[in-house]
């Protein structure tokens, strides 16, 4: 079995944390290589081992969909939603592997398309004003049905991986992952009725912004992608055909990893 070794470089900028783990593998009879850049369609690997938090993990996802290769990802971050491992338990989890003692976990992907550009994002957009000073103003529609305008800081469209994100500190709903769905959560908007809506996974959900300035941003799993948006346009968000696979070790499972995230996360808050 062949692993591609991914890592972080703001924080493994020497690739010493990747070199470690290409040894590791091949004590453990794993062919592994490290991987440089996003592109591995042409890369002939069996898993993809991504090293860092959930930000690392967001770059490679969709090329990992599209090349269909699972991701085992080794935490080396601070929060880890995603992450399945830590560090030192890269060698006893290749062990599981060698031993064929672990499991797949399919995690669904949104297709946003916008000014005839075509994205496929793990946990969310947002159309956000980037000014303080003014006002977002966002129609909201579903399968060409109105829906709702929100006035306020923009909007959130979340997969059920991304509830545990931006939508989660906007008070959005938390969605397991076993679940197809897509949640809309308001951001800060100037009503009595803000509240998220969840829609089906086959609905399709057009975000038109009708702000009277150009003073709003799309961001796609954290990453900008538009800015000066102008009034009219829309943008279209629904269910994906990829979909990432990540590999699970042992029992360990969803509800447990988002108690103990979150009460480190409120730890860490505190310190």
């Amino acid at each position: 079995m062949r692993l591609g070794i991914y890592t972080n470089t703001s924080k493994d900028e020497k690739l010493s944390i990747a070199a470690n783990l290409v040894s590791a593998a091949t004590q453990c009879n794993f062919e592994a290589e490290i991987i440089n850049g996003t592109k591995i369609q042409d890369k002939k690997i069996d898993i993809l081992v991504v090293v860092g938090g959930d930000g690392t993990i967001l770059n490679v996802c969709e090329e990992s969909a599209k090349a269909n290769v699972p991701i085992l990802s080794v935490n080396n971050g601070r929060m880890g939603f995603l992450t399945e491992i830590e560090l030192f338990e890269f060698e006893t989890a290749l062990k599981y592997i060698n031993a064929k003692k672990y499991t797949t976990e399919s995690r669904m992907m949104m297709k946003i398309l916008f000014n005839d550009k075509t994205f496929n994002a793990l946990n969310e957009i947002l159309v956000v004003k980037e000014k303080r000073n003014s006002i977002s103003k966002i129609d909201i529609r579903c399968d060409g049905v109105f829906i709702d305008t929100y006035e306020g800081d923009g909007v959130i469209v979340s997969t059920p991986t991304g509830s545990t994100g931006y939508s989660l500190s906007s008070s959005g709903p938390i969605l397991s992952p076993k679940i197809n769905a897509l949640v809309l959560t308001p951001l800060c908007v100037h009503s009595l009725h803000n509240r998220p809506i969840v829609f089906n996974e086959n609905e399709v959900i057009e975000i038109d912004v009708q702000s009277r300035d150009d003073d709003n941003s799309i961001y796609i799993d954290g990453k900008e992608v538009a800015t000066g948006l102008k009034k009219g346009t829309k943008i279209s968000v629904q269910k994906s055909d990829l979909s990432v696979e990540f590999i699970k070790i042992g029992n360990r499972n969803f509800y447990d990893k988002l108690y103990t995230k979150l009460v480190q996360w409120n730890n860490f808050k505190k310190g």
